[in-house]
């Protein structure tokens, strides 16, 4: 039986991005970057001046609780590809991505990093991302908002992938 094909976003969803951010300026999560527009540009230029002086911030981010264990084995049951947007103001962020995937899911994910801006023009079942941008928007598949009320964490998530495979 061919297995379905399940894309994985990075940052906020396998990568802690938000806890690797807070070593470098401990109250950057606490801004209200959510609701309104102004703290969310002071956010925005914060995180990337910490990234693009930073080449090693992407390679070093630590792993959401339980994402690595639930996603090695979520390779059995499906076709699962990274799909990631790196920086385009931090060239590091493509080489740190890929070297993230190889240090936590090493030969199983192998040529399994798929970079790009454009998250709707991939093909497949189910994208699971923390955000709705990049082409999240207008996937064809089913998007899994994780992080949200009905995904918020791998426990969850894992559960609803297997019922509906």
């Amino acid at each position: 039986m061919k297995k379905k094909i399940l894309y994985i976003d990075m940052d906020g969803v396998v990568a802690d991005f938000d806890k690797a951010l807070e070593y470098y300026d401990s109250e950057i999560n606490k801004m209200n970057h959510e609701n309104d527009s102004n703290q969310a540009t002071i956010r925005n230029n914060k995180v990337d001046v910490i990234c693009e002086a930073n080449e090693e911030f992407f390679h070093q981010i630590p792993p959401i609780d339980s994402a690595i264990e639930t996603v090695s084995q979520l390779f059995e049951k499906f076709d699962i590809y990274f799909l990631s947007t790196p920086m385009w103001s931090a060239p590091h962020s493509f080489t740190g991505k890929r070297i993230w995937i190889e240090k936590h899911f090493g030969e199983m994910a192998s040529k399994r990093l798929i970079l790009t801006h454009r998250k709707d023009l991939n093909i497949g079942e189910y994208l699971i991302d923390d955000r709705i941008c990049n082409g999240v928007e207008n996937f064809s598949g089913t998007h899994i908002h994780f992080g949200s009320e009905k995904f918020p964490n791998w426990e969850i998530t894992a559960k609803y992938l297997i019922n509906n495979n």
